[in-house]
């Protein structure tokens, strides 16, 4: 989903599908969290309060996005921190408020070819079959082993599954080499 799309049906207060799509900024956001000493429940108030915030600021009628959307949620994310720890007194020397003026995307760690990346990934598990999405996601996401995959999806054997998985990602290595061609003319 488009930057502009999200804005547009967040505008339109159906903030559902936004909401969605943007809480997979969650991991980075609580990988901050944690790494700078705070907790679990902590990365959850605060992203919870960028989302609100940044709906909010979506609706102001000056608003313009300057940066990518979730570049634009994680200097909320990080903001909101900095202003957590400086309550809570923690030894936060580095953590001044010239960082949060001007936030640009070398100091948010930004990198925009891991995003790049990422985005194909996601173009492409949009697109492949539903049989393929979950003998991925099971083999790679939760370390099943194929024995477990091919009796759970109901292959004929083992090899069969391996077969299929063979296939689908083929299938996604075939679709991510026609896209790069695609957007680099």
């Amino acid at each position: 989903m488009t930057d502009d799309k999200i804005i547009a049906l967040i505008r339109q207060g159906k903030n559902e599908k936004p909401v969605k799509v943007l809480y997979k900024e969650f991991p980075k956001v609580k990988a901050l969290i944690l790494k700078s000493g705070g907790s679990s429940q902590m990365a959850e108030e605060i992203f919870n309060d960028s989302l609100v915030l940044m709906i909010e600021k979506v609706f102001h009628p000056d608003f313009q996005l300057t940066s990518k959307l979730t570049t634009y949620l994680y200097g909320i994310n990080r903001f909101l921190l900095k202003n957590e720890l400086r309550k809570q007194n923690k030894n936060n020397h580095d953590l001044e408020w010239s960082d949060t003026l001007i936030i640009s995307d070398e100091d948010l760690g930004y990198d925009f070819e891991k995003e790049k990346q990422l985005t194909l990934m996601e173009q492409i598990l949009e697109q492949i079959s539903e049989k393929c999405k979950e003998i991925l996601r099971m083999f790679y996401f939760q370390k099943q082993n194929m024995e477990s995959i091919a009796s759970r999806l109901d292959f004929s054997s083992v090899n069969s599954a391996k077969t299929q998985k063979y296939k689908c990602i083929e299938k996604a290595s075939k679709m991510a080499t026609e896209m790069l061609s695609n957007s680099n003319h």
